[in-house]
């Protein structure tokens, strides 16, 4: 009973009129009193900084030689901006001319640590090390962010974009699709190159290596350094695309009807929806009929036939190349067929839709081409069993699954037979490899190549390395090659072609020791009639327009890549590691915390009968825990200055260190911290923080002692 009977009586407390009317006052009084003491606390911050400064300033004066720069400095500060600062301390002090000026109690509690002079030096370093240990630990993962982020791109990789045609092979990059990326809005170039395979002679020694052909600007955009010699030179510093119309790297323009078969033969495509993203169905071939349901990819290949239909490629309606004159409208490729259809049960996940019999349902209607990927054509009377088993189909290693059928895409373009497979090499270039599957290849075609002389040819270091050219006498020599090109390039040959043995000579030398390839002249592949590029980069103004041309680009089908990403994925692992090595820090920063609070709690003890003196000369008790509250935050921030300074130290000497060994593997020095102004900004009032925080309780102890019973104090 005797532990009911204190529950019964706080529970009959809380439910009284008296509690609910104090608490309501509590409540009422609180932002005005807030205020006044956040107010109270940042002026006591200003003035405390403001007087650390001139103390620092006044240490650093007496050092031999450096002090005479500290010195002019101080006089010239006093005589111009120091009269200014003057005037708005002077405002942070209390208006009331009966009570003891803030300044005044910064200088009387630094004062008093001076008394205990070891005591203070201990404290304010044990301060110092848990600062500094946190500055280091986020400086440490500041720099080493910044060091890689400078290993893996410069700013004006920040500002291109690499434009590829993904897994969906039906896609084309060609003259008429760079015209329309530069009417982009912030596009300041685009880029062309068209890579392959090349089959080297040299010395009697043959291999197959990347060929890369490219103009100036997209070796120098591709942030790969010349290390001798010289690029080409001519009409191709810089890639400058045919007029429309224009036979050679360019599309012909070319009419079609709403609704007819792109494949006049009337063939069956066997077509299988991309992985990435299901397809919506349509009742008919337009974006203005109704949605039937999404697609997704499923188990099994669909038939379906390729049709004219409404222009969905809406952002670049404008310069469309397919249009029905008839009707008056631009057009692009739709499949019409049957497709099971299915719904979005919750986000990413879609279930089917069911007939009366429990089956999936099955309707007819069309989807756009830029949703599926066409597998093979089927000749008239053949069977969906027949035409998948001898289907051969090379997909793209690592691509995303992003396609788009361009409108200028003829029939030809949507069969997939021998086509090259095509991924990603170094410095993020598209590179092609041969195709192999159990379809029939035609045999190769040889291409003509007319040439006077060897050709121009800037070579990667690794390619030398391979044929044992030493680089000192590169330049010069002569190799022989034969091109091989796929119908990806060559939509007018099946299989692949070939060229016959052309000779180069080695012009420049890339800085490269990872992948053996070398570049050739665009005029050069011009030659063979070469009708499609293999990338493109777009180079912007400002970085800023990164987001919205990739989704423009994007919007088109095709796959685009930035080292934007990788320096994104850079950031949030660093942010992670920085957040880690600060909690750690703060371990530190615990420990020092408790040492300065043992510090003043025992200078309480000692300077009791002092307070009790102090009362009875009329420091009124807000004073007394003022001048408290001084000492801890000078205190706190002496310490911050000290760990930012030790931080600091400790970091600049692991760089050295470091970059001493760094120096004889043929590596420049390495900077490993870097210390970013806010995070000075944020060290500088955490420990002015974190030393109010630690003087609250020994001030209040002291603002409490009657100053009798402290006189009394023995």
């Amino acid at each position: 009973m005797k532990y009911v009977l204190p529950i019964i009586t706080k529970f009959k407390v809380v439910l009284s009129i008296s509690f609910w009317k104090r608490m309501v006052e509590a409540l009422i009084h609180f932002p005005p009193k807030a205020y006044k003491t956040s107010i109270h606390f940042i002026c006591f911050f200003i003035l405390l900084f403001a007087f650390l400064v001139k103390k620092i300033n006044t240490l650093f004066s007496k050092i031999p030689l450096l002090g005479k720069i500290f010195v002019a400095g101080g006089l010239f500060w006093i005589k111009g901006p120091g009269k200014i600062t003057n005037t708005f301390l002077s405002k942070l002090e209390h208006s009331d001319r009966s009570t003891v000026k803030r300044s005044y109690l910064i200088e009387l509690g630094f004062k008093n640590l001076l008394v205990k002079k070891t005591r203070t030096f201990i404290t304010i370093l044990g301060m110092s090390v848990g600062v500094g240990v946190i500055v280091l630990l986020l400086s440490l993962g500041y720099g080493i962010e910044r060091l890689i982020i400078s290993q893996v791109a410069s700013l004006d990789e920040l500002k291109i974009v690499d434009i590829t045609i993904g897994q969906n092979t039906a896609l084309r990059l060609n003259d008429s699709i760079l015209r329309k990326l530069k009417k982009l809005p912030n596009v300041s170039s685009v880029m062309p190159v068209i890579s392959f395979v090349g089959r080297i002679t040299y010395n009697d020694a043959k291999s197959d290596v990347l060929v890369y052909s490219g103009a100036n600007d997209f070796i120098k955009a591709s942030n790969l350094k010349l290390i001798k010699g010289r690029l080409f030179g001519g009409a191709n510093t810089s890639y400058v695309p045919q007029s429309e119309g224009v036979a050679g790297i360019s599309d012909v323009a070319r009419s079609g009807t709403l609704g007819d078969l792109i494949d006049t033969d009337g063939k069956t495509s066997i077509i299988t929806i991309l992985p990435d993203r299901p397809a919506h169905v349509w009742t008919s071939c337009s974006t203005t009929s109704k949605v039937l349901g999404v697609t997704p990819r499923t188990e099994g290949d669909l038939q379906a036939k390729a049709i004219w239909g409404e222009n969905y490629d809406h952002y670049f309606e404008y310069t469309s190349q397919v249009y029905d004159k008839e009707n008056g409208v631009f057009l692009a490729a739709w499949y019409r067929g049957s497709f099971p259809i299915y719904y979005e049960a919750e986000e990413g996940q879609y279930q089917p839709l069911l007939d009366e019999h429990g089956r999936i349902l099955w309707e007819d209607g069309c989807v756009e081409a830029k949703d599926i990927q066409v597998i093979e054509k089927m000749s008239s009377g053949e069977v969906l069993g027949d035409a998948t088993s001898s289907a051969s189909l090379a997909l793209a290693q690592g691509a995303s699954q992003s396609g788009s059928l361009d409108d200028s895409t003829s029939s030809d373009d949507l069969n997939l037979f021998n086509e090259g497979n095509i991924s990603t090499g170094s410095a993020g270039l598209e590179v092609v490899s041969l195709a192999t599957g159990s379809g029939s290849i035609s045999k190769p075609v040889t291409i003509p190549f007319n040439t006077d002389g060897p050709q121009e040819a800037v070579v990667s270091k690794s390619l030398l390395s391979l044929f044992n050219i030493p680089l000192g006498s590169a330049i010069g020599k002569e190799f022989k090659v034969s091109f091989i090109l796929t119908k990806s390039l060559l939509p007018t040959i099946d299989g692949k072609a070939t060229t016959a043995d052309i000779p180069y000579k080695i012009i420049g030398v890339l800085e490269d020791d990872s992948t053996p390839y070398f570049y050739v002249p665009l005029t050069d592949i011009s030659k063979m009639k070469v009708s499609n590029f293999s990338q493109l980069k777009i180079l912007m103004a400002n970085q800023t327009s990164l987001p919205g041309i990739r989704k423009a680009v994007e919007t088109l089908g095709f796959r685009t890549n930035s080292t934007a990403d990788t320096i994104t994925q850079i950031e949030s692992l660093f942010s992670n590691i920085r957040l880690i090595l600060g909690l750690l820090g703060l371990v530190a920063l615990a420990v020092a915390s408790l040492g300065m609070f043992n510090t003043l709690t025992v200078s309480l003890l000692e300077r009791t009968r002092e307070i009790g003196g102090l009362k009875t000369m009329g420091m009124i008790s807000q004073e007394v825990e003022d001048l408290f509250l001084s000492e801890a935050m000078i205190m706190g921030l002496a310490g911050g200055f000290g760990g930012l300074f030790l931080g600091f130290i400790i970091g600049q000497i692991l760089s050295i260190l470091v970059s001493v060994v760094a120096l004889t593997s043929g590596q420049g020095y390495l900077s490993l911290t870097y210390i970013p102004p806010f995070l000075s900004l944020f060290i500088v009032l955490s420990s002015f923080v974190v030393g109010l925080f630690t003087g609250l309780y020994p001030s209040r102890r002291a603002k409490k002692i009657s100053a009798l019973n402290a006189l009394r104090y023995e």
